[in-house]
């Protein structure tokens, strides 16, 4: 038995055609034909589906050429990288974060790729969306406040109380959590959490800290990641003034 291997040289380079491409071009002349994702001349895996609130891998290209080629990916969503040059081999993946507010139903996306003068395409996939974690991105605050506790009393340690209710859990409240963040050393980030819908989470720091800057990062999560709208982010000199942060 003979196999036939049907190919286009590209400078002493052989390269199966491709129906990865809405449209490609040899030399910026000569149209590519027809081979499946896996096997054209960038192999494009895009994921079923993506869901709106939260971060989720998109797709992941891969070079099957024998030269280097760059890549960009664009979208109406928020991507984690859109960019790369890849030599014959390597791979680059993408994450998208849909907003929930106004979600499609279908995530469309552009794949670009070039190489020098000797190949360029362009590839249009979709991805379904999945906005069931929606309806939870109404859970939130009813009342949040950041008190700065420090004294020279009791060793001058900086000291932090944060006292929160969250409202419209509808079950998918997961956490509360507060990063420390101390400016003033290398070491100083401190994470507290909790688990509870109302509570007080307390810091003190290890040492003398009266005087030092810190930087506080409160974050929420629910049953799908963090809710990224509520999020806060605070910096406050440890000098026991009181509230550094009220709401409402």
């Amino acid at each position: 038995m003979v196999t036939l291997v049907v190919g286009i040289l590209i400078a002493g380079v052989v390269v199966t055609p491709s129906a990865a491409f809405t449209t490609s071009s040899i030399d910026r002349q000569t149209t590519a034909t027809v081979a499946d994702d896996a096997s054209g001349f960038l192999g494009i895996a895009v994921t079923d589906n993506v869901r709106a609130g939260s971060e989720d891998q998109l797709v992941t290209v891969t070079n099957n050429l024998s030269q280097s080629v760059t890549i960009t990916v664009s979208s109406s969503a928020v991507l984690s990288n859109d960019q790369a040059t890849l030599a014959p081999g390597e791979s680059f993946s993408t994450a998208a974060t849909v907003s929930c507010e106004s979600p499609p139903n279908e995530l469309q996306m552009t794949i670009s790729a070039s190489a020098s003068d000797r190949f360029s395409g362009i590839a249009t996939r979709s991805a379904s969306v999945d906005t069931t974690g929606c309806s939870d991105s109404s859970v939130g605050y009813k009342n949040i406040e950041i008190t700065d506790q420090t004294t020279s009393s009791k060793g001058a340690k900086a000291e932090y109380d944060l006292t929160y209710a969250v409202e419209n859990t509808t079950g998918s409240f997961d956490r509360v959590s507060v990063e420390f963040n101390n400016l003033d050393r290398s070491d100083g980030n401190e994470t507290r959490e909790s688990f509870a819908q109302n509570d007080t989470i307390s810091f003190t720091s290890g040492g003398q800290r009266e005087g030092e800057s810190f930087e506080i990062t409160v974050r929420l999560f629910d049953g799908t990641g963090e809710v990224k709208s509520e999020r806060i982010v605070v910096t406050d000199t440890a000098d026991g003034s009181g509230t550094v942060y009220k709401r409402p």
